[in-house]
């Protein structure tokens, strides 16, 4: 039997970000069943994928025309009314995935999007609280979190630097933690990802005498240099060169996750942090801050206080090797049989 074809619509990576993730991994979970098909909507034009932005009409069409399923992520909510109501007037099956809606739109705007966002065949919602934002047929609504497993084949292995300084960090027999930020941003005067709050934590942990290391990836240098190096600075004046690693690498985060012993998310703001269900995921312990609802095994600390969160790693330290501490590792299937059915149910759906 020839395999169905999904079209997936939205940001392809790179660059990685929470969407394109969701759509990678998506596919590569759905590759035995269907066959996927691409219109990419990142700024970053790739050879291999159409890009919405070459304003190519026909192309554009003839897509549509061959799938079956337009499964469609796009950030954009222009975008996504536009590919909603094409899908819908070409007589395909439509999947609209909301993974984000602002509050503040207009009411005629909304009212607009309502109504051809009402369309699609399926409206799969991120969390509970877009039923609030946003009145669609909850019939045809299911709620179901973004995290999707990451594929630990397909990550790329961790730069030799890195790799050098955990192994080190190892033989030293020293707990290994990591954290990332997008970029070092300020949020209400305080350091929005909480590197800060990791440098001194460490500083505390070590004059306890206890052993660790810490690895933290800041993604993105475009803005916020000079907050970089101010850290960096920081890290030789209070003797933390072996034990500190700050770096700005593109490189896997779930790679790095992997490979520590503890994750943290001292984060003073947040939503549904990816990096804390790949941390779950893979059976590490979890230290976050206690800012918004976090995913059922998270250990909490309280927000901005860095002695509650020495406290919180040298008590999971201490527990570390005792039951319960680390989650099994979940495996995928339950992800695979969700999105098959969704899709399955979707193909064979009769418009009434």
């Amino acid at each position: 039997m020839k395999k169905k074809i999904i079209l997936f619509i939205g940001p392809i990576a790179p660059p990685y970000g929470g969407i394109s993730i969701h759509i990678e991994r998506l596919s590569i979970l759905l590759e035995e069943d269907f066959h996927s098909d691409y219109i990419d909507e990142s700024k970053n034009i790739k050879q291999e994928y159409f890009n919405i932005r070459s304003l190519n009409l026909f192309t554009y069409l003839k897509k549509i025309l061959a799938s079956d399923v337009l499964y469609i992520h796009s950030g954009n909510s222009l975008l996504r009314a536009f590919h909603v109501a094409v899908g819908s007037l070409m007589g395909r099956k439509t999947i609209l995935t909301l993974h984000a809606y602002p509050f503040n739109k207009l009411k005629a705007v909304k009212l607009l999007e309502e109504t051809i966002y009402g369309r699609a065949t399926r409206i799969i919602l991120v969390n509970e609280n877009l039923h609030e934002k946003i009145q669609l047929p909850r019939s045809k609504c299911l709620v179901r979190n973004a995290f999707l497993p990451p594929v630990m084949k397909t990550e790329p292995e961790l730069p030799e630097t890195v790799n050098s300084w955990l192994v080190k960090s190892r033989l030293d027999g020293k707990f290994v933690f990591c954290a990332n930020a997008w970029q070092l941003e300020i949020f209400n005067n305080e350091d929005l990802y909480g590197a800060d709050l990791c440098i001194e934590a460490v500083k505390k942990l070590i004059d306890r005498q206890l052993k660790v290391a810490m690895v933290f990836n800041v993604a993105s240098l475009d803005k916020f240099k000079d907050v970089y190096d101010n850290y960096q600075a920081t890290i030789v004046k209070l003797g933390l060169d072996d034990s500190f690693l700050l770096i700005n690498e593109k490189m896997s985060f779930v790679k790095l996750i992997e490979k520590s012993d503890i994750v943290l998310r001292p984060t003073n703001t947040d939503g549904d942090a990816l990096t804390i269900r790949e941390a779950l995921f893979l059976g590490k312990p979890v230290i976050a801050s206690d800012v918004v609802n976090r995913p059922e095994g998270t250990l909490l600390f309280q927000n901005r206080n860095v002695e509650d969160l020495a406290d919180k790693i040298a008590d999971t330290i201490n527990q570390y090797d005792k039951p319960g501490m680390k989650h099994k590792y979940e495996n995928g299937e339950g992800y695979h049989s969700f999105y098959k059915q969704l899709l399955d149910g979707v193909i064979n759906h009769h418009h009434s």
